[in-house]
């Protein structure tokens, strides 16, 4: 009997050290940088422009305390956006997603209501993780970012991220 229990413990110990931290986490925080270039169009509605938007880039997570968000860890980005602007006020939802793997991909939404999409300007908003597959199945978050429109439709956003399983 004792040592069918110090087998079981020995057993116990080591299906721990085996399983990864990060896969046991069902909270934290992390930072990401988003690097994508766009193709927009725009269409003038009297006193409102109206912008669809869709493009492609980069997502890397640069700070994490630990889960599915590993640190330095990069996937391919793709997004739709929708914007509307004029003279009393600004209005973007853009949706994402992000390809790690086959296996593991992130999704994304965007809400905005400052800033504009011009070439030097920028803006901030809120990001909701909105689940996934893979590593990232379950997940849901709160983000707060801010975008940097650069010249050639290139935009580079920073975020600071909560999420939960």
């Amino acid at each position: 009997m004792k040592r069918l229990q110090t087998w079981m413990s020995l057993a116990s110990v080591a299906i721990c050290l085996i399983t990864p931290v990060s896969s046991r986490a069902e909270s934290g925080t992390m930072d990401v940088l988003i690097s994508t270039v766009s193709v927009l169009t725009s269409i003038p509605m009297g006193d409102t422009t109206v912008t669809a938007r869709s493009g492609s880039g980069t997502v890397t997570f640069i700070k994490s305390s630990g889960g599915p968000f590993v640190e330095g860890a990069s996937g391919a980005a793709q997004f739709a956006s929708f914007s509307k602007k004029s003279a009393t006020g600004f209005d973007l939802e853009a949706d994402g997603l992000v390809t790690f793997s086959a296996e593991d991909t992130l999704q994304l939404l965007f809400k905005r209501r400052t800033g504009d999409l011009a070439a030097g300007t920028s803006g901030e908003g809120t990001l909701q993780l909105t689940g996934g597959t893979g590593r990232f199945s379950g997940i849901s978050g709160q983000c707060k970012y801010k975008v940097e429109n650069l010249s050639g439709n290139w935009q580079v956003t920073m975020a600071k991220c909560q999420w939960s399983r």
